[in-house]
């Protein structure tokens, strides 16, 4: 067989097979067949296919701080987006369409969450009443969001503010205590 240069030989029927089964086994592992990097580019396209469906979401977590330069470049293990609304209906409407892989454990009165391609994502409910912005933790802890945090846009997406960010986290402790006698109460 004349082999022309700059060219591979065909691969064998061995690792053709082979080369099937992985594709088939991640597949099956994985739903869609393919794993997505956790880069600004899937962000967006999450945002976008929320968007699509009539979700309005601010990219919140690790993401909103690297975006906003809190936080250096780093890899992401999720996607954490911020939902301001009364309730969940049109998410629920959402993830009822089957295009993404529910994560039912994590259903709770103020999240849902999901897979896209291996990642999660998850969406805080951010409820409004006289006092502000706020996401009520089980009826135990409210965490109280500033007045600016949906005023953001960086990198062309839709982003809580720096002090939304940096005051969850300060508060992070707190709450991980109020929700922790929840559990043992």
């Amino acid at each position: 067989m004349r082999r022309l240069q700059g060219t591979r030989n065909p691969p064998s029927r061995l690792g053709y097979r082979l080369t099937v089964v992985v594709h088939v086994v991640l597949r099956v592992i994985y739903g869609s067949g393919m794993v997505r990097r956790n880069d600004l580019e899937f962000v967006r396209y999450v945002v976008g296919r929320l968007e699509g469906a009539g979700v309005r979401a601010w990219v919140f977590g690790g993401w909103a701080a690297e975006l906003l330069g809190l936080s250096a470049p780093r890899a992401h293990r999720d996607v954490d987006l911020l939902y301001p609304a009364d309730g969940f209906e049109v998410v629920d409407g959402f993830l009822a369409r089957g295009d993404v892989q529910e994560i039912v454990a994590k259903r709770f009165p103020h999240k849902r969450a999901f897979e896209v391609d291996g990642v999660m994502v998850e969406l805080f409910l951010v409820q409004a009443d006289a006092a502000g912005s706020f996401t009520d933790f089980w009826g135990v802890a409210r965490h109280d969001w500033p007045a600016d945090v949906f005023d953001v846009e960086a990198d062309g997406l839709r982003v809580a503010s720096a002090m939304a960010v940096s005051g969850y986290r300060a508060g992070w402790e707190e709450l991980q205590a109020k929700l922790q006698d929840r559990r043992s109460g």
